[in-house]
């Protein structure tokens, strides 16, 4: 009874071989799940780009706030000037009132104007 032996080998050799097309099929998984691995690392990759992307946004947006207050200073500043040349107005009126006062008080006590 060699041939059933050799049958019984034929057998075994054809499970060993669905064993190896099972163990093909495992690793066809095995890579398709790698591939979908890569796949949420790219889409990761994708949210971090858009991450990055706002917080870009929100420094222009924190730049233009700077803007706003550098022009808000400029303008302060502008107010300080028009404030300050008030006082020089101020002071000029009251030097020009002074000079009125001595030029009446001087004109008093000399009767310049008296005829």
């Amino acid at each position: 009874m060699p041939a059933a032996g050799y049958a019984y080998a034929f057998v075994d050799l054809a499970f060993a071989f669905v064993d190896l097309a099972f163990a093909f099929v495992d690793l066809a998984f095995a890579f398709v799940n790698l591939a979908f691995a890569f796949v949420d690392l790219a889409f990761a990759f994708v949210d971090l780009a858009f991450a990055f992307v706002d917080l870009a946004f929100a420094f222009v947006d924190l730049a233009f706030a700077f803007v706003d207050l550098a022009f808000a200073f400029v303008d302060l500043a502008f107010a300080f000037v028009d404030l300050a040349i008030a006082f020089v107005d101020l002071a000029i009126a009251f030097v020009d009132l002074a000079i009125a006062f001595a030029d009446c008080t001087y004109s008093q006590t000399t009767n310049r104007y008296k005829k």
